[in-house]
């Protein structure tokens, strides 16, 4: 996974590297320090003085960062298959894949699932298309990001509530290993805003695994597959 890093005025060498860094839109749209919740980007953490703490919060960015990569990637070519085949904004896989079918209609085309991964079968397999060979690949790519982001949904959430309800203690481990009152203070900031961090992902992941869900039980049905 590609690493970024950002700086933090203001504080140690250390501290101006975050445990896992944020592209310039993430930079953009930082959580305000009122705790309201930013709905988008990537999750940043920072330092908060403790190794095993530290590693933790960098677990939970980088799988969640990794599965909005996912998703992200997953909009990307459900939104590529609709514009080429003009779908309306609404339109399922179901309506999208009518749409292939009657338009290459000198092919058979069929949707096939084994396991979890479902690819667009094409008959007879020569003189295919070049349109309908780029849809074949972006369907494949649909099914693996789909994939993916379902993948780490379960984990991830076990991971941060065990932050999560660790607060309290985490809190007076962070006081406790401080030097300095100053140290005390912002690495006591740090952890209140991994904490915002922790929640922001813990309320976006479900709502990604869910829509790739949906994808993999509706291409299912579509395969004659019960999901």
């Amino acid at each position: 996974m590609e690493l970024f890093c950002c700086c933090q005025a203001g504080s140690s060498p250390e501290e101006r590297e975050p445990l896992i860094g944020e592209p310039e839109s993430a930079r953009q749209s930082r959580p305000p320090s009122n705790g309201s919740v930013q709905r988008s980007g990537n999750v940043v953490v920072r330092h908060v003085g403790i190794p095993d703490v530290d590693q933790r919060f960098a677990d939970v960015a980088e799988m969640f960062n990794k599965q909005q990569q996912h998703y992200e990637c997953m909009e990307e070519k459900r939104k590529t298959l609709m514009h080429r085949y003009r779908c309306l904004a609404g339109d399922s896989l179901s309506d999208c894949l009518k749409k292939i079918k009657d338009e290459h209609d000198t092919h058979q085309v069929r949707l096939q699932m084994k396991g979890y991964d479902f690819t667009l079968v094409v008959t007879p397999e020569d003189e295919v298309p070049d349109k309908l060979q780029r849809t074949q690949e972006n369907i494949s790519e649909l099914c693996k990001a789909a994939k993916a982001v379902v993948a780490v949904g379960t984990k991830l959430q076990e991971m941060i509530n065990w932050l999560l309800k660790a607060e309290e203690s985490l809190t007076a481990q962070v006081r406790e290993a401080a030097k300095t009152h100053q140290e005390q203070k912002r690495l006591g900031g740090n952890l209140q805003e991994n904490l915002r961090e922790a929640r922001r992902a813990k309320e976006l992941s479900p709502r990604y695994r869910e829509e790739a869900g949906k994808l993999l039980n509706e291409a299912a049905l579509l395969s004659g597959v019960t999901p």
